[in-house]
């Protein structure tokens, strides 16, 4: 019996998410920065919030103080809804997880703050209506995308761990002991307890207290 539920959770290890999926993760998780350059974009050029008519000048006068803005709105409204739709079906999956049991349980629910220090540079330096620093943000942006979905920060999200837990687990697989990164709706977690996981990625889970 031991073997075979063992073979079962390692048969699930491939499970991840796809498509869309680490792309609106990492939105979500950077929309207090877009809506921070919402607002100071708007401050900064509150003298051009007016109306001037369509013509040619104007969307070109609104494209240079106001795209940033526009596209970070655009980014926030995307993020977020593919992120509910995200959890939602990953809820309807979780019910096809395997069960395990705690050895060993630690909380993550401060490395959000770390996180958001990445949120200083592009806020203290960036000059939205300059198109080689947005072309420069554009780049950071995408170097930590691609470092963000091969790690554990596609859990650690400040939007996320508004309403989720993250913990660090250790269980046993069979006899094989394992390690990885539980997110759950369940605030309080300890070793012992029976959860039913899911997995999401590399040693990333998502689960809920039996």
């Amino acid at each position: 019996m031991t073997n075979k539920k063992a073979s079962v959770i390692r048969g699930s290890k491939d499970n991840s998410f796809v498509g869309w999926a680490p792309l609106v993760l990492f939105l979500s998780s950077y929309m207090p920065l877009f809506v921070l350059i919402i607002v100071r974009q708007c401050i900064s050029n509150s003298s051009y919030l007016h109306w001037a008519g369509i013509s040619v000048d104007s969307f070109l006068c609104m494209t240079k103080y106001f795209g940033m803005s526009i596209l970070c709105l655009f980014l926030i409204v995307f993020g977020l809804l593919g992120t509910y739709m995200t959890f939602k079906r990953l809820k309807e999956k979780a019910a096809n997880g395997n069960v395990i049991k705690l050895k060993e349980v630690s909380s993550l629910n401060d490395e959000p703050l770390a996180y958001m220090a990445t949120y200083i540079i592009p806020i203290l330096f960036g000059d939205y209506s300059n198109l080689t620093d947005c072309l420069t943000l554009f780049v950071v942006f995408y170097v930590i995308y691609r470092l963000y979905i091969r790690s554990k920060l596609l859990l650690v999200n400040p939007i996320l761990n508004l309403k989720y837990s993250i913990y660090n687990i250790r269980y046993y697989d069979g006899n094989i002991e394992r390690q990885g990164i539980l997110i759950s709706e369940s605030k309080s977690i300890y070793e012992d307890e029976e959860v039913k996981i899911y997995n999401v990625g590399y040693q990333l889970f998502y689960g809920y207290l039996r």
